[in-house]
């Protein structure tokens, strides 16, 4: 059940995230280093906003829906509480408006952010009730209608003369037109405040708030060193650092993102139905099947990351990307490993409050090696410093869980095997290391790909001999 519905938020989500590819390879051509910064700025403060106010109502509807998806005062209770952070933002908003009146807070970049913030959160709420449908097929149709509409309205936008203002303005667009009919089908337009249940409320609080420190902390490792090399350096800096990031780190980590759609909602499922046992086995072949797909990706990526800037990438970008790629491509897969391995077992648990510590310790370690790595360093600096907490965070997430919920359910022979099978395809891939262009990017990913497979048939990673040869059998 796992790999059916994996592959299927593969092409619901890979799709988007290959359009996603082609908007960088465009933007970066289209703005310059500055004007992707100040974008980038827009990005990371929403990307704060979010998970102080939205991620926790997010998070509780996946985690309640399969219980209370009956039971309609759910819906409504977490469509009230999202309208009441709206509100309490605005306010917070307009506030804000009066102590800021320099141009990189200025009342339209304020504006802009809180807009962006409200409708990216509104997406990630429809996309989450989709998943928790179990429904990747719904999933797909509005990330790769949305992905795309943003794309076509942003560059037109940019090519109008708006610069990052159009850019940030044609992806709001995109929200907007793509998030009309689920929010008709799903939530309606009228609300009722009677149905609003203080009790689910709570009990989204209980669940949720401990989350939300959790994931101000993993947005302050990720987005932190943007803000703090905007003031310790320049905009451009910034542009070209959050650029990089985004490119390496949303190939890496959408890869593994994919694996936890599909998984998570079966590991809550069996956690309710089969108990902790079976959901236990759900996260191990979660995990081995994260490894991997990751693994190999990031080894990957590293080693063709000349070709990766050269197609991907304006001019402008290039020569520091190729400085940054290593560091972030490591420090994607520890974030996904943390995400999708480790901090699951807290979900099932229900012990999200312990999730608090590790990440606290990770976000200080992380601004406060940006403050002493970005003058000696420039933005490497902020790379480094970004692995650096990820790694801190992995070691401490895992000891918790091993003490105070159970042992983490590791598949260290898969995790050797895929090891073994990513350095064989890293030394076949050695001779197009250097080589650039569309045919080569080609060649790159078919010699890589097939080392690898060939490495995990060979090794049976994750049963997958015994597998080619039932096929077989039944074919011939």
């Amino acid at each position: 059940m796992l790999s059916k519905h994996a592959f299927a938020y593969f092409l619901s989500h890979g799709v988007p995230a290959l359009v996603s590819f082609a908007s960088i390879a465009i933007f970066t051509r289209l703005l310059s280093p500055e004007e992707y910064g100040m974008y980038a700025l827009v990005f990371a403060i929403a990307g704060m906003l979010n998970a102080v106010l939205f991620e926790w109502l997010k998070l509780s509807l996946l985690r309640y829906y399969p219980k209370y998806k009956e039971d309609s005062r759910f819906f409504e209770t977490i469509k009230l509480a999202f309208l009441a952070l709206i509100v309490a933002s605005l306010v917070v908003g307009i506030i804000t408006m009066f102590f800021f009146q320099g141009k990189e807070f200025s009342p339209i970049f304020i504006f802009l952010t809180l807009i962006f913030s409200w409708t990216q959160s509104w997406n990630g709420i429809n996309l989450t009730l989709m998943r928790a449908k179990l429904s990747p097929k719904s999933y797909g149709m509005l990330a790769f209608s949305r992905t795309t509409l943003g794309l076509v309205l942003g560059t037109a936008l940019i090519y109008a003369g708006f610069a990052e203002i159009g850019l940030l303005t044609g992806l709001i667009l995109a929200f907007w037109i793509t998030l009309l009919m689920p929010t008709l089908k799903f939530w309606k337009l009228g609300v009722n405040f009677k149905a609003f249940q203080s009790d689910y409320f709570k009990q989204f609080l209980k669940y949720g708030m401990p989350l939300t420190i959790t994931l101000l902390m993993g947005v302050i490792i990720h987005n932190s060193d943007r803000l703090i090399i905007n003031y310790l350096l320049d905009t451009s800096a910034t542009g070209i650092y959050a650029v990089t990031y985004d490119l390496s780190e949303q190939t890496i980590f959408t890869l593994m993102m994919i694996i936890n759609l599909a998984a998570f909602p079966i590991a809550v499922k069996a956690m309710e139905e089969e108990g902790e046992l079976a959901a236990y086995e759900k996260v191990r072949k979660n995990t081995s099947l994260i490894f991997l797909i990751a693994i190999p990706a990031v080894v990957g990526f590293v080693l063709i990351s000349t070709n990766i800037a050269h197609l991907f990438l304006g001019e402008s970008f290039r020569e520091d990307a190729l400085v940054l790629i290593p560091y972030i491509a490591i420090g994607a897969l520890l974030k996904g490993f943390k995400l999708y391995s480790v901090d699951i077992m807290f979900h099932l648990k229900q012990k999200t409050a312990l999730q608090i510590y590790p990440v606290i310790v990770a976000g200080v370690l992380n601004v406060a090696l940006n403050f002493l790595l970005i003058p000696k360093y420039g933005i490497e600096g902020a790379a480094m410093a970004t692995v650096v907490a990820y790694a801190i965070a992995v070691v401490m997430s895992w000891i918790i869980v091993h003490v105070q919920i159970h042992p983490l359910p590791f598949p260290a022979k898969d995790f050797i095997n895929v090891v073994t099978a990513s350095i064989a395809m890293g030394l076949a891939l050695l001779p197009l290391q250097d080589k650039t262009g569309v045919l080569f990017l080609i060649a790159q990913l078919a010699v890589g790909g097939i080392t690898f497979l060939l490495v995990a048939i060979l090794l049976n990673i994750m049963n997958a001999r015994n597998i080619l040869m039932k096929r077989l059998k039944k074919t011939f």
